[in-house]
Formats: structure tokens, C-alpha cells, sequence
């Protein structure tokens, strides 16, 4: 955490921002202080399932209240620091600043740095501490990568998704800096690309930019929709091996299937003559579908596309990935549990048969989650969706951004932004801190049951 307030507390104090940089600095001492006293307290080294849930929620919460100050110094109420800095920690990009592109350079960099920094955190969650985490470093397959157990604990994963998402991060920021106006505004971009966030210096996203940088825009946010422990093992052996063990191929198919569908949907409805426009619908789509919320052109929220891409925010990405939504895999171990009950119908009374994912059979835990987490994202989409409604808004609208919000997206039909009432602001902040964490971790903090020892 005081990485994530220094690095651009430095910045700040580099360009003469002498409140922003006292407003990150400040908390970046305390918290430096902190980390050194505690190198001398003794931890058990038998860490619990639960304690790594309630850390991983720990940080995104007090994360997003070590941002407000910094928030307020460039001249927002409290109420909406703490909206953009979960906005910020979470990846979603949503805001609700009315004038960001008057921001000095440091201020654009501190939310795209903590979208950045939320992105590697949830990597290193996908694959390590969440519920279902096995899932996605089975794309290892039983053996290591190299010579030595990379998987023998938390911190091993972490070094291998570190070093991939660090390798992504070079390559893009260095790209994107000759296909952006000025010096500064590509790397910012890409920060948050590569966290599949979607903050530019920008109040209209990227649809002011060349074609060429909004596609290389979309491209990061494709790379770090499938989980990065694909680029350890495509590193290590191969891109075809990495392809044959991960879920890489069917996160890809299901984005190129997307597109095919908004395209045919997109001529149906307005034709292909434009093609500038076709192209920036498509784009769209992709924001929505790798959850990145960086908009090409406006959504129009009485399209029928607009359904479309409430699919795709819904499904996201790969697990392990920093994409938000349901993601992929789990839609997919859902939709065979619904052909093994048509199947089972068919079977004879004495008939074995079991859901298999690949050539394994699934596991029992993520089975679970699965539709847990289905179950509770219906509920949250339906509580949201129904106070956007209540407060006004129109309903296709409210269930976009409400879906927008729970699935760490950023893109907006016009409900969430600087007019939306307190109220529905701090619901929505909850909403995203809620989706970004896939709703039980966030959950599990607040229980009692976490905290009170019964042994």
C-alpha cells in the first residue's frame, strides 16, 4: 500500500503538485514506518484460507480510503474521492469527476498507477488465494514450469504472475507512447489497459484518439483477459503448449464469436456503409466483453446492442486474469452442469456419470462456488438495478451501468456519472468493491464468524 500511494506521491512532488504529493507522501511514511516494525512481529507461518480472504479484502478497502485525501486535493467532495478511488483500486474506470482533463499529469497517473496496482493484485489472487484458485493454475497441468516447484506457495505464484504482468507493462507502455498525443498520455492509457481498467486523461475515453492507438488500447486489454500464468508457461514452453493447457483458446473464441454477433447485429440495424462507426461498436464490444470500460464512441442505450454487451460484461474474462464478470470458465462448468442433467435423463437408473472439464473431473469446490456466485450476482444486479430505477433512471440504462458497476467495467449508458445522487454513489462504490472482489471476500470481512475464534 505504500507503493501504491508513493510512486505517485513522488510524481507529484517531481512536478510541483506540493498538496497532492503531501496528500500521498504523507501515508506513504506511515505506512513505510509500519512495514518496517513489522518485520520484527512473529506470523504463523500456517496461514488459513479465510485470514488470506480477509487480507485480500483488507487491501482493497483501505486502499481505496488511503486515496480520498489525494482525491479531494484535486478538488473532489469526499463522497466522490472515495467513488473514484474505488473506481481506481478496483479497475472499473467509472467517474463521477466532472472536469478530470484539467487535472495535472500526476493526478491522471495516480488513478491509472491504482488501476494498475488493483490489476496485479486480483493476478495474483486468481491464481492463489481466492476460492476456486486451483482453477486457474491447473493451466500448469500437474508439472512446474522449470526445474524448481514455482507452486509450492502464494508467494512462488506471485513472482510468476509479477514477472508476466511486468513483461506486458514494458511492451505496452513503451508502444504506446509514439501513438498517443504528447509524452505522458499513452503510458497512463496503458496502465490501465493492462489492468483491464479504463481511466484516460481524457473525460470522452479514448474516442479522441487515432484509430491505431484505440485498437492497441483494446489489444492490452485482450492479453490480460486470459490468466497470466499463460505467459510463464508460453515463456517457459512454448506458445503452442501454453495454448493446449489453458482456457486461452475459448477466452479468445468466445471475444472473436462476440464481435462476429455485434457485427451481424450492428449491419441489422444500421447498416455497414460506416464503417468507422462499425469499427468503433466493435471496439466497444471488446471493452465490454475483456470488462476494460474505455469507450470508442458513446453508448447509445436504447440499441439493442446494448443487451449484447450486457452478455459480455456479465461473462468477462479467464479466471486469473484481471478482467471482472462471472468469467468464462465458470459460465462454461455452468452450462455443462446443464447438459449433464439432460444427459442424466437420458441414462439408465444405474448409470454413472460425472462433469468433466477437459479429461478431468470437475472439482467439487469450484462447482460450487460457481453457482454461488452466480446466484449472488442475480441478487446484487437486481437490488442495484431496481434503486437506479426507483431513483428515475430508465431501465435498460440503470441495468447496464448497474451490471457496468458489480462487473468492474466502467462503461456508462449516462446513469452513473457527476449528476447521479449520493445515495446511488455510494451504492455504487460499494457495488464495485463488491464485484471486484467476486462478492464473498468482500462478504467474509463483514462477518462475524471471521473474526471470533469458536475453538
Amino acid at each position: 500500500m505504500a507503493v501504491l500511494v508513493g510512486v505517485p506521491g513522488l510524481a507529484a512532488a517531481t512536478e510541483g503538485e506540493r498538496h497532492l504529493a503531501g496528500a500521498l507522501l504523507v501515508p506513504t511514511v506511515i505506512l513505510c514506518t509500519l512495514g518496517i516494525l513489522s518485520r520484527g512481529v512473529p506470523v504463523d507461518a500456517d496461514l488459513r484460507r479465510i485470514e488470506a480472504v480477509a487480507t485480500l479484502a483488507l487491501i482493497f478497502v483501505l486502499s481505496t480510503i488511503l486515496a480520498v485525501p489525494a482525491f479531494m486535493v484535486l478538488g473532489l467532495n469526499w463522497l466522490d474521492a472515495v467513488f473514484e478511488a474505488a473506481s481506481g483500486i478496483t479497475t472499473t474506470g467509472l467517474s463521477v469527476a466532472r472536469d478530470a482533463e484539467s487535472w495535472p499529469i500526476a493526478g491522471h497517473f495516480l488513478r491509472a498507477w491504482m488501476q494498475w496496482c488493483g490489476g496485479v493484485v486480483m493476478a495474483v489472487a486468481g491464481v492463489a488465494l481466492l476460492i476456486d484458485s486451483s482453477r486457474a493454475a491447473q493451466v500448469l497441468g500437474k508439472e512446474s514450469v522449470g526445474e524448481a516447484d514455482y507452486f509450492a506457495s502464494t508467494r512462488a505464484k506471485a513472482r510468476l504472475v509479477l514477472a508476466g504482468y511486468g513483461a506486458i507493462t514494458i511492451v505496452g507502455v513503451v508502444i504506446s507512447i509514439p501513438l498517443f498525443p504528447g509524452w505522458w498520455e499513452g503510458p497512463m492509457v496503458a496502465l490501465a489497459a493492462i489492468s483491464t481498467g479504463g481511466f484516460t486523461p481524457r473525460d470522452s475515453s479514448i474516442a479522441e484518439y487515432s484509430l491505431a492507438a484505440k485498437s492497441f488500447t483494446l489489444l492490452l486489454c485482450v492479453s490480460t483477459t486470459v490468466t497470466v500464468l499463460f505467459y510463464a508457461v508460453a515463456w517457459k514452453r512454448g506458445i503452442a503448449e501454453a495454448f493446449r493447457r489453458g482456457a486461452v483458446p475459448v477466452t479468445l473464441g468466445i471475444i472473436a464469436g462476440g464481435m462476429v454477433l455485434h457485427a451481424l447485429l450492428f449491419g441489422l440495424l444500421n447498416g455497414l456503409e460506416d464503417h468507422r462507426a462499425l469499427i468503433d461498436s466493435l471496439l466497444n464490444h471488446i471493452s465490454a466483453q475483456t470488462t476494460a470500460g474505455f469507450s470508442a464512441t458513446p453508448v447509445v442505450p436504447t440499441s439493442p446492442l446494448v443487451l449484447l454487451m450486457v452478455a459480455a460484461m456479465i461473462l468477462g474474462g479467464d479466471v486469473g486474469s484481471t478482467t471482472g464478470g462471472i468469467k468464462t470458465a465458470r459460465v462454461i462448468l455452468l452450462f455443462r452442469m446443464i447438459a449433464l442433467v439432460f444427459l442424466r435423463l437420458r441414462l439408465p437408473e444405474r448409470a454413472l456419470s460425472h462433469l468433466k472439464v477437459g479429461d478431468r473431473r470437475a472439482d467439487a469446490e469450484a462447482i460450487i462456488f460457481a453457482a454461488a456466485l452466480l446466484a449472488i450476482y442475480l441478487v446484487a444486479t437486481l437490488i442495484f438495478w431496481t434503486a437506479l430505477f426507483a431513483a428515475g433512471h430508465p431501465a435498460l440504462p440503470s441495468l447496464f451501468d448497474a451490471i457496468s458497476a458489480l462487473s468492474g467495467v466502467g462503461l456508462s449508458a449516462g446513469v452513473i456519472g457527476p449528476d447521479l445522487g449520493d445515495p446511488l454513489k455510494a451504492m455504487a462504490a460499494f457495488a464495485m468493491l463488491m464485484g471486484r472482489l467476486e462478492f464473498f471476500v468482500l462478504i467474509a470481512l463483514f462477518l462475524p464468524s471471521t473474526w471470533i475464534s469458536r475453538s
